[in-house]
Protein backbone atom coordinates (compact mmCIF):
# COMPACT_ATOMS: atom_id res chain seq x y z
CA UNK A 1 0.00 0.00 0.00
CA UNK A 2 1.49 3.04 -0.91
CA UNK A 3 2.36 5.58 1.65
CA UNK A 4 1.07 9.15 2.20
CA UNK A 5 3.78 10.78 0.74
CA UNK A 6 3.12 9.55 -2.51
CA UNK A 7 -0.14 9.85 -2.45
CA UNK A 8 0.34 13.39 -1.93
CA UNK A 9 3.17 13.57 -4.82
CA UNK A 10 0.73 11.90 -7.51
CA UNK A 11 -2.25 14.13 -6.38
CA UNK A 12 -0.05 17.21 -6.30
CA UNK A 13 1.66 16.33 -9.76
CA UNK A 14 -1.32 15.73 -11.49
CA UNK A 15 -3.05 19.32 -10.28
CA UNK A 16 0.28 20.63 -11.03
CA UNK A 17 -0.16 19.85 -14.64
CA UNK A 18 -3.77 20.77 -15.20
CA UNK A 19 -2.90 24.30 -13.71
CA UNK A 20 -0.25 24.48 -16.39
CA UNK A 21 -2.39 23.36 -19.09
CA UNK A 22 -4.85 26.35 -17.96
CA UNK A 23 -1.73 28.90 -18.07
CA UNK A 24 -1.02 27.63 -21.48
CA UNK A 25 -4.45 27.95 -23.04
CA UNK A 26 -5.79 30.95 -21.01
CA UNK A 27 -6.84 32.64 -23.72
CA UNK A 28 -9.44 29.90 -24.87
CA UNK A 29 -10.31 28.70 -21.47
CA UNK A 30 -11.38 32.43 -20.75
CA UNK A 31 -13.49 32.47 -23.96
CA UNK A 32 -15.32 28.97 -23.21
CA UNK A 33 -15.88 29.96 -19.56
CA UNK A 34 -17.67 33.59 -20.41
CA UNK A 35 -19.65 31.22 -22.84
CA UNK A 36 -20.06 29.04 -20.35
CA UNK A 37 -21.34 31.56 -17.82
CA UNK A 38 -23.23 33.47 -20.28
CA UNK A 39 -25.20 30.36 -21.66
CA UNK A 40 -25.96 28.54 -17.93
CA UNK A 41 -27.57 31.98 -16.90
CA UNK A 42 -29.42 33.58 -20.52
CA UNK A 43 -33.01 32.31 -19.02
CA UNK A 44 -32.66 34.30 -16.03
CA UNK A 45 -34.24 38.17 -15.19
CA UNK A 46 -30.69 39.46 -15.83
CA UNK A 47 -29.70 37.45 -18.45
CA UNK A 48 -32.83 38.14 -20.74
CA UNK A 49 -32.07 41.80 -20.26
CA UNK A 50 -29.09 41.65 -21.24
CA UNK A 51 -29.21 39.19 -24.83
CA UNK A 52 -27.29 36.17 -23.19
CA UNK A 53 -28.97 34.09 -25.55
CA UNK A 54 -27.05 36.41 -28.19
CA UNK A 55 -23.65 36.53 -26.87
CA UNK A 56 -21.02 34.22 -28.83
CA UNK A 57 -18.02 36.17 -28.47
CA UNK A 58 -16.23 38.77 -25.72
CA UNK A 59 -17.02 41.58 -27.85
CA UNK A 60 -21.11 40.54 -27.86
CA UNK A 61 -20.60 40.75 -24.20
CA UNK A 62 -18.83 44.07 -23.28
CA UNK A 63 -21.30 45.61 -25.64
CA UNK A 64 -24.09 43.58 -24.03
CA UNK A 65 -22.96 43.81 -20.40
CA UNK A 66 -22.17 47.17 -18.56
CA UNK A 67 -19.31 47.85 -15.47
CA UNK A 68 -20.63 46.96 -12.36
CA UNK A 69 -20.08 47.69 -8.56
CA UNK A 70 -21.42 46.29 -5.88
CA UNK A 71 -24.69 49.09 -5.63
CA UNK A 72 -25.93 47.40 -9.07
CA UNK A 73 -26.41 44.81 -7.54
CA UNK A 74 -28.14 45.39 -4.24
CA UNK A 75 -31.81 44.91 -5.45
CA UNK A 76 -30.67 41.93 -6.64
CA UNK A 77 -29.40 40.66 -3.65
CA UNK A 78 -32.08 41.98 -1.50
CA UNK A 79 -34.44 39.98 -3.75
CA UNK A 80 -32.44 36.98 -3.92
CA UNK A 81 -32.06 36.54 0.00
CA UNK A 82 -36.01 36.62 0.31
CA UNK A 83 -36.43 33.45 -1.92
CA UNK A 84 -36.40 34.88 -5.56
CA UNK A 85 -34.96 32.72 -8.06
CA UNK A 86 -33.47 32.93 -11.84
CA UNK A 87 -32.73 36.69 -10.78
CA UNK A 88 -29.02 36.76 -11.51
CA UNK A 89 -27.74 33.03 -11.68
CA UNK A 90 -29.79 30.13 -12.16
CA UNK A 91 -28.43 27.78 -9.96
CA UNK A 92 -29.64 27.69 -6.19
CA UNK A 93 -28.55 29.56 -3.38
CA UNK A 94 -25.48 27.67 -1.81
CA UNK A 95 -24.47 30.00 1.43
CA UNK A 96 -24.96 34.06 1.85
CA UNK A 97 -21.77 35.81 2.21
CA UNK A 98 -21.83 38.84 4.80
CA UNK A 99 -20.64 41.67 3.20
CA UNK A 100 -17.72 43.79 4.97
CA UNK A 101 -20.21 46.61 4.75
CA UNK A 102 -17.84 49.20 2.93
CA UNK A 103 -21.24 50.97 1.77
CA UNK A 104 -24.01 52.47 4.59
CA UNK A 105 -25.50 48.72 5.10
CA UNK A 106 -24.31 45.22 5.36
CA UNK A 107 -25.13 43.04 2.54
CA UNK A 108 -25.78 39.12 2.06
CA UNK A 109 -23.96 38.27 -1.06
CA UNK A 110 -25.27 34.87 -2.50
CA UNK A 111 -22.67 32.32 -3.77
CA UNK A 112 -23.70 29.46 -5.57
CA UNK A 113 -22.12 25.65 -5.38
CA UNK A 114 -19.86 26.90 -8.36
CA UNK A 115 -18.66 29.84 -6.63
CA UNK A 116 -17.75 27.99 -3.03
CA UNK A 117 -16.25 25.20 -4.93
CA UNK A 118 -13.84 27.79 -6.43
CA UNK A 119 -13.50 29.09 -2.55
CA UNK A 120 -11.58 25.53 -1.58
CA UNK A 121 -9.66 25.01 -5.27
CA UNK A 122 -7.64 28.12 -4.57
CA UNK A 123 -6.85 27.25 -0.98
CA UNK A 124 -6.18 23.46 -2.39
CA UNK A 125 -4.04 25.72 -5.31
CA UNK A 126 -2.09 26.93 -3.06
CA UNK A 127 -1.29 24.71 -0.87
CA UNK A 128 -0.63 22.64 -4.07
CA UNK A 129 1.93 24.77 -5.47
CA UNK A 130 3.81 25.44 -2.38
CA UNK A 131 4.37 21.24 -2.30
CA UNK A 132 5.71 21.35 -5.26
CA UNK A 133 7.89 24.23 -5.29
CA UNK A 134 9.39 22.76 -2.25
CA UNK A 135 8.79 18.77 -2.70
CA UNK A 136 7.15 18.83 0.99
CA UNK A 137 5.10 15.99 0.23
CA UNK A 138 5.19 14.81 4.40
CA UNK A 139 3.29 18.18 4.74
CA UNK A 140 0.00 16.23 4.90
CA UNK A 141 1.12 14.21 7.58
CA UNK A 142 0.41 16.40 9.94
CA UNK A 143 -2.95 19.02 10.56
CA UNK A 144 -3.96 22.00 9.04
CA UNK A 145 -5.10 25.15 11.68
CA UNK A 146 -7.82 27.13 9.95
CA UNK A 147 -8.51 30.31 11.91
CA UNK A 148 -11.46 31.96 10.50
CA UNK A 149 -14.62 33.83 11.23
CA UNK A 150 -17.88 32.01 10.97
CA UNK A 151 -19.07 29.96 8.74
CA UNK A 152 -23.02 30.11 9.81
CA UNK A 153 -24.49 32.72 11.99
CA UNK A 154 -27.93 32.11 11.11
CA UNK A 155 -29.96 30.72 8.64
CA UNK A 156 -32.20 32.66 6.38
CA UNK A 157 -36.26 31.56 6.55
CA UNK A 158 -35.49 29.39 3.64
CA UNK A 159 -32.42 27.43 5.77
CA UNK A 160 -29.89 28.80 3.54
CA UNK A 161 -26.64 29.45 5.99
CA UNK A 162 -25.46 32.80 6.29
CA UNK A 163 -21.98 33.47 7.84
CA UNK A 164 -18.31 35.33 7.00
CA UNK A 165 -16.37 34.59 3.60
CA UNK A 166 -13.12 33.19 5.56
CA UNK A 167 -15.79 30.68 7.63
CA UNK A 168 -17.54 29.61 4.42
CA UNK A 169 -14.07 28.60 3.05
CA UNK A 170 -12.89 26.79 6.20
CA UNK A 171 -15.94 24.89 6.51
CA UNK A 172 -15.74 23.95 2.53
CA UNK A 173 -12.74 21.90 2.39
CA UNK A 174 -12.37 18.87 0.96
CA UNK A 175 -9.26 16.69 0.62
CA UNK A 176 -6.17 16.97 1.24
CA UNK A 177 -7.92 19.45 4.49
CA UNK A 178 -11.28 17.73 5.15
CA UNK A 179 -9.26 14.89 6.96
CA UNK A 180 -6.60 16.79 8.97
CA UNK A 181 -8.38 20.57 9.08
CA UNK A 182 -8.98 21.60 12.67
CA UNK A 183 -11.11 22.63 14.36
CA UNK A 184 -14.30 21.29 13.74
CA UNK A 185 -17.02 23.45 12.17
CA UNK A 186 -19.28 24.63 15.47
CA UNK A 187 -15.57 25.46 17.42
CA UNK A 188 -14.95 27.92 13.91
CA UNK A 189 -18.52 29.05 14.56
CA UNK A 190 -17.82 30.57 17.89
CA UNK A 191 -18.41 34.49 17.60
CA UNK A 192 -16.29 35.09 20.65
CA UNK A 193 -12.05 35.20 19.43
CA UNK A 194 -10.73 35.06 22.93
CA UNK A 195 -13.30 32.08 23.39
CA UNK A 196 -11.63 30.52 20.00
CA UNK A 197 -8.38 31.09 20.84
CA UNK A 198 -8.60 29.45 24.05
CA UNK A 199 -10.27 26.12 23.01
CA UNK A 200 -7.83 25.90 19.69
CA UNK A 201 -4.76 26.14 21.87
CA UNK A 202 -6.24 23.87 24.73
CA UNK A 203 -7.61 21.21 22.51
CA UNK A 204 -4.91 21.07 19.74
CA UNK A 205 -2.07 21.87 22.14
CA UNK A 206 -0.84 17.68 21.40
CA UNK A 207 -1.99 18.09 17.61
CA UNK A 208 1.01 17.83 15.15
CA UNK A 209 0.08 21.20 13.48
CA UNK A 210 2.18 21.70 10.22
CA UNK A 211 -0.21 24.63 8.48
CA UNK A 212 -2.20 27.44 9.07
CA UNK A 213 -4.97 28.71 7.21
CA UNK A 214 -7.12 32.06 7.52
CA UNK A 215 -7.22 35.92 7.52
CA UNK A 216 -3.55 37.03 8.58
CA UNK A 217 -5.18 39.43 11.16
CA UNK A 218 -6.88 36.14 12.64
CA UNK A 219 -3.89 33.53 12.58
CA UNK A 220 -1.97 36.30 13.80
CA UNK A 221 -4.11 37.14 16.50
CA UNK A 222 -4.38 33.47 17.62
CA UNK A 223 -0.45 33.31 17.70
CA UNK A 224 -0.14 36.41 19.51
CA UNK A 225 -2.61 34.78 21.80
CA UNK A 226 -0.43 31.94 22.59
CA UNK A 227 2.52 33.87 22.79
CA UNK A 228 0.65 35.71 25.58
CA UNK A 229 -0.53 32.17 26.81
CA UNK A 230 2.66 30.39 27.25
CA UNK A 231 4.68 33.63 27.70
CA UNK A 232 7.37 32.28 24.80
CA UNK A 233 7.65 34.79 21.41
CA UNK A 234 8.82 31.58 20.03
CA UNK A 235 6.29 28.75 19.44
CA UNK A 236 7.91 25.78 17.85
CA UNK A 237 8.03 24.20 21.22
CA UNK A 238 4.18 24.28 20.90
CA UNK A 239 3.78 23.24 17.26
CA UNK A 240 7.58 21.88 15.85
CA UNK A 241 6.76 21.06 12.34
CA UNK A 242 4.77 24.04 11.77
CA UNK A 243 5.84 24.62 8.14
CA UNK A 244 3.16 26.67 6.13
CA UNK A 245 1.10 30.12 6.54
CA UNK A 246 -1.58 30.10 3.87
CA UNK A 247 -3.40 33.71 4.35
CA UNK A 248 -5.71 36.21 3.09
CA UNK A 249 -7.66 38.99 2.92
CA UNK A 250 -4.29 41.49 4.53
CA UNK A 251 -1.60 41.91 3.05
CA UNK A 252 1.30 39.18 4.19
CA UNK A 253 3.92 42.13 4.42
CA UNK A 254 1.79 43.69 8.07
CA UNK A 255 2.00 40.25 10.15
CA UNK A 256 5.14 38.80 8.77
CA UNK A 257 7.19 39.32 11.07
CA UNK A 258 4.67 37.99 14.16
CA UNK A 259 5.11 34.40 12.14
CA UNK A 260 8.44 34.50 11.68
CA UNK A 261 9.37 35.50 15.13
CA UNK A 262 6.86 32.42 16.05
CA UNK A 263 7.62 30.21 13.97
CA UNK A 264 11.54 30.58 12.59
CA UNK A 265 11.81 29.45 9.17
CA UNK A 266 7.89 29.17 8.38
CA UNK A 267 7.08 29.11 4.82
CA UNK A 268 4.19 31.37 2.90
CA UNK A 269 1.32 31.31 0.34
CA UNK A 270 -1.37 33.80 -0.26
CA UNK A 271 -4.61 33.77 -1.78
CA UNK A 272 -6.64 36.53 -3.73
CA UNK A 273 -9.96 35.90 -2.01
CA UNK A 274 -13.19 38.59 -1.83
CA UNK A 275 -16.38 38.73 -0.33
CA UNK A 276 -17.99 37.63 -3.68
CA UNK A 277 -15.06 35.04 -4.79
CA UNK A 278 -11.70 33.37 -4.80
CA UNK A 279 -10.13 35.41 -7.20
CA UNK A 280 -6.53 34.14 -6.89
CA UNK A 281 -4.14 31.96 -5.94
CA UNK A 282 -0.09 32.21 -5.08
CA UNK A 283 1.20 29.88 -7.52
CA UNK A 284 5.02 30.32 -8.03
CA UNK A 285 7.47 31.56 -5.55
CA UNK A 286 7.63 35.02 -6.01
CA UNK A 287 4.41 35.65 -4.76
CA UNK A 288 1.93 36.92 -7.82
CA UNK A 289 -0.83 35.09 -8.37
CA UNK A 290 -2.32 32.96 -10.89
CA UNK A 291 -5.91 34.35 -11.53
CA UNK A 292 -8.85 31.55 -11.30
CA UNK A 293 -8.77 31.24 -14.94
CA UNK A 294 -11.28 27.90 -14.63
CA UNK A 295 -13.67 29.52 -12.47
CA UNK A 296 -14.35 33.12 -13.55
CA UNK A 297 -14.31 35.79 -16.75
CA UNK A 298 -11.65 38.13 -16.08
CA UNK A 299 -11.30 42.11 -17.68
CA UNK A 300 -9.26 44.64 -17.12
CA UNK A 301 -9.90 48.27 -17.04
CA UNK A 302 -6.70 50.67 -17.51
CA UNK A 303 -6.99 52.86 -14.01
CA UNK A 304 -6.29 56.14 -15.85
CA UNK A 305 -9.93 55.21 -17.70
CA UNK A 306 -12.35 53.79 -15.01
CA UNK A 307 -15.40 55.80 -14.64
CA UNK A 308 -14.63 57.09 -18.12
CA UNK A 309 -17.72 56.64 -20.77
CA UNK A 310 -17.36 53.57 -23.24
CA UNK A 311 -13.72 52.67 -21.38
CA UNK A 312 -12.02 50.21 -23.05
CA UNK A 313 -12.41 46.83 -21.32
CA UNK A 314 -9.50 44.27 -21.79
CA UNK A 315 -9.61 40.62 -21.53
CA UNK A 316 -6.42 38.67 -20.50
CA UNK A 317 -4.63 38.31 -23.61
CA UNK A 318 -4.87 42.06 -23.96
CA UNK A 319 -3.59 43.38 -20.99
CA UNK A 320 1.12 44.83 -20.54
CA UNK A 321 2.74 43.92 -17.88
CA UNK A 322 3.70 46.62 -15.34
CA UNK A 323 0.33 48.75 -16.15
CA UNK A 324 -2.26 49.07 -13.37
CA UNK A 325 -5.85 48.27 -14.04
CA UNK A 326 -9.03 47.94 -12.47
CA UNK A 327 -10.04 44.39 -12.38
CA UNK A 328 -13.50 43.16 -13.49
CA UNK A 329 -14.60 39.85 -13.43
CA UNK A 330 -17.79 37.95 -14.05
CA UNK A 331 -18.74 34.89 -11.76
CA UNK A 332 -21.18 32.11 -11.25
CA UNK A 333 -23.06 33.56 -8.45
CA UNK A 334 -24.32 36.63 -10.79
CA UNK A 335 -21.53 39.12 -10.77
CA UNK A 336 -21.32 40.49 -14.59
CA UNK A 337 -18.31 42.63 -15.67
CA UNK A 338 -18.39 43.37 -11.73
CA UNK A 339 -15.44 45.16 -9.77
CA UNK A 340 -14.54 44.52 -6.64
CA UNK A 341 -12.71 47.59 -6.05
CA UNK A 342 -9.45 46.49 -6.44
CA UNK A 343 -6.48 47.66 -9.02
CA UNK A 344 -3.65 45.02 -10.23
CA UNK A 345 -1.22 44.82 -11.97
CA UNK A 346 0.49 42.22 -13.99
CA UNK A 347 3.94 41.31 -13.62
CA UNK A 348 3.87 38.69 -16.39
CA UNK A 349 1.52 38.01 -19.08
CA UNK A 350 1.91 34.32 -20.60
CA UNK A 351 0.36 32.59 -18.16
CA UNK A 352 -0.67 35.81 -16.79
CA UNK A 353 0.59 36.83 -13.10
CA UNK A 354 -1.27 39.41 -10.79
CA UNK A 355 -0.53 41.56 -8.14
CA UNK A 356 -2.95 43.51 -5.69
CA UNK A 357 -1.56 47.62 -6.27
CA UNK A 358 -4.22 48.82 -4.09
CA UNK A 359 -8.08 50.03 -3.72
CA UNK A 360 -9.92 52.36 -5.57
CA UNK A 361 -11.04 54.23 -2.71
CA UNK A 362 -8.91 55.26 0.11
CA UNK A 363 -10.12 52.18 3.06
CA UNK A 364 -9.20 51.43 6.18
CA UNK A 365 -8.63 47.66 6.10
CA UNK A 366 -6.21 46.93 9.05
CA UNK A 367 -8.03 43.82 10.42
CA UNK A 368 -10.59 43.04 7.20
CA UNK A 369 -13.23 45.58 8.33
CA UNK A 370 -13.27 47.39 5.46
CA UNK A 371 -14.50 50.42 5.68
CA UNK A 372 -14.09 53.30 3.37
CA UNK A 373 -15.56 57.04 3.35
CA UNK A 374 -18.95 56.74 2.64
CA UNK A 375 -19.17 53.67 5.85
CA UNK A 376 -17.36 56.50 8.10
CA UNK A 377 -19.86 59.42 7.08
CA UNK A 378 -22.69 57.23 7.58
CA UNK A 379 -21.84 56.61 10.82
CA UNK A 380 -21.40 59.86 11.62
CA UNK A 381 -24.84 61.13 10.92
CA UNK A 382 -26.34 57.72 12.40
CA UNK A 383 -24.20 58.87 16.31
CA UNK A 384 -26.23 62.29 16.43
CA UNK A 385 -22.52 63.73 17.27
CA UNK A 386 -22.27 67.59 15.97
CA UNK A 387 -19.55 67.35 13.29
CA UNK A 388 -18.62 69.37 11.56
CA UNK A 389 -15.26 67.92 9.83
CA UNK A 390 -13.76 64.41 10.11
CA UNK A 391 -11.28 61.90 9.28
CA UNK A 392 -9.82 58.81 10.55
CA UNK A 393 -7.11 56.89 10.28
CA UNK A 394 -4.72 54.22 11.84
CA UNK A 395 -4.55 54.16 15.86
CA UNK A 396 -1.06 54.85 16.83
CA UNK A 397 0.67 51.14 18.09
CA UNK A 398 -2.04 49.04 17.56
CA UNK A 399 -5.18 47.39 16.04
CA UNK A 400 -7.83 50.37 16.34
CA UNK A 401 -9.48 53.37 14.69
CA UNK A 402 -8.73 56.80 15.00
CA UNK A 403 -11.29 59.23 15.03
CA UNK A 404 -10.14 63.71 14.42
CA UNK A 405 -12.96 65.56 14.67
CA UNK A 406 -13.43 69.14 14.79
CA UNK A 407 -17.20 69.25 16.51
CA UNK A 408 -19.95 71.75 16.73
CA UNK A 409 -19.71 73.04 20.64
CA UNK A 410 -18.94 70.92 23.38
CA UNK A 411 -17.28 67.38 22.93
CA UNK A 412 -19.57 64.67 24.03
CA UNK A 413 -17.75 62.44 26.82
CA UNK A 414 -19.32 59.15 25.39
CA UNK A 415 -17.87 60.30 21.42
CA UNK A 416 -16.17 57.30 20.72
CA UNK A 417 -18.49 54.76 22.54
CA UNK A 418 -21.16 56.35 20.28
CA UNK A 419 -18.80 55.98 17.39
CA UNK A 420 -17.85 52.38 17.79
CA UNK A 421 -22.01 50.88 18.56
CA UNK A 422 -22.88 52.31 15.74
CA UNK A 423 -19.43 51.30 13.08
CA UNK A 424 -20.70 47.52 14.78
CA UNK A 425 -23.84 47.65 13.80
CA UNK A 426 -23.30 49.28 10.21
CA UNK A 427 -19.95 46.85 9.42
CA UNK A 428 -20.86 43.14 11.06
CA UNK A 429 -16.98 42.32 10.41
CA UNK A 430 -16.02 45.00 12.32
CA UNK A 431 -18.25 43.72 15.10
CA UNK A 432 -16.79 40.67 14.73
CA UNK A 433 -13.40 41.92 15.09
CA UNK A 434 -14.30 44.19 18.32
CA UNK A 435 -15.62 41.11 19.76
CA UNK A 436 -14.07 40.33 22.69
CA UNK A 437 -11.84 43.45 22.04
CA UNK A 438 -9.03 41.19 20.96
CA UNK A 439 -8.59 41.44 17.21
CA UNK A 440 -9.74 44.97 17.23
CA UNK A 441 -9.10 47.78 20.07
CA UNK A 442 -11.58 50.29 21.17
CA UNK A 443 -11.62 53.24 18.43
CA UNK A 444 -10.23 56.97 20.02
CA UNK A 445 -11.31 60.27 19.34
CA UNK A 446 -9.49 63.07 19.18
CA UNK A 447 -10.43 66.47 19.22
CA UNK A 448 -9.24 69.27 17.45
CA UNK A 449 -10.16 73.17 17.45
CA UNK A 450 -12.54 75.14 15.44
CA UNK A 451 -11.12 75.80 11.73
CA UNK A 452 -8.32 73.15 12.30
CA UNK A 453 -9.66 71.68 8.99
CA UNK A 454 -9.76 74.90 7.10
CA UNK A 455 -6.15 75.92 7.70
CA UNK A 456 -5.18 72.35 6.75
CA UNK A 457 -6.99 73.44 3.44
CA UNK A 458 -5.77 76.42 3.19
CA UNK A 459 -2.08 74.36 2.87
CA UNK A 460 -3.51 72.52 0.15
CA UNK A 461 -4.57 75.38 -2.64
CA UNK A 462 -6.41 74.09 -5.43
CA UNK A 463 -6.92 70.58 -3.20
CA UNK A 464 -10.32 71.44 -2.28
CA UNK A 465 -11.48 68.83 0.48
CA UNK A 466 -9.97 66.17 3.01
CA UNK A 467 -10.59 62.62 2.66
CA UNK A 468 -12.61 60.86 5.20
CA UNK A 469 -10.26 57.89 5.35
CA UNK A 470 -6.38 58.00 5.27
CA UNK A 471 -4.27 54.83 5.87
CA UNK A 472 -1.32 56.81 7.18
CA UNK A 473 -1.36 58.96 10.18
CA UNK A 474 0.20 61.97 7.97
CA UNK A 475 -2.79 64.28 7.86
CA UNK A 476 -3.70 62.91 11.64
CA UNK A 477 -0.09 64.53 12.91
CA UNK A 478 -0.40 67.90 10.83
CA UNK A 479 -4.48 68.31 11.77
CA UNK A 480 -3.16 68.08 15.63
CA UNK A 481 -0.51 70.12 15.37
CA UNK A 482 -2.36 73.09 13.30
CA UNK A 483 -5.15 72.83 16.07
CA UNK A 484 -2.52 73.41 18.54
CA UNK A 485 -1.40 76.15 17.06
CA UNK A 486 -4.95 78.03 16.65
CA UNK A 487 -5.73 76.78 20.55
CA UNK A 488 -2.23 78.68 21.29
Amino acid sequence: MPDIETIVQDAVERRMRALAESDRNFRELQLKKLLALVGRNKDTEFGRAHGFESIRSVADFQKAVPLSTATDYHDAWRRIGEGERRVLFADPVDVFAISSGTTAEPKRIPLTRATVRGLRRAAGNATRAYIAREKSYSLLRGYGMQVSAPAELERTEHGVPVGYITGIISSAQTYPLHNIGLPTRDELNIADWGEKYALMASKYRDYDVRMFFGVTSYVAGFIEFLQERTGHKDLRSFWPNAELVVTSGIPLKNYRGVFEEAFPGIRFAELYLATEAALGFQADAGGAMSPMLEDHFYEFVPVDSWGVDDAPRLAMHEVEAGKDYVLVVTTPSGLYAYSPGDIVRFTQTDPPRIEIMRRLSAMLDLASEKMDGHQAAHVIEKTGLAVRQFTVCPAAGYCAHEWVIEFKGAVPGDAAQRIDETLIAANPSYGHLRWGNRLMKAPTVTAVQPGTFDAALLQRPGQGKILRVYRDRLLRDELVELSHELHN
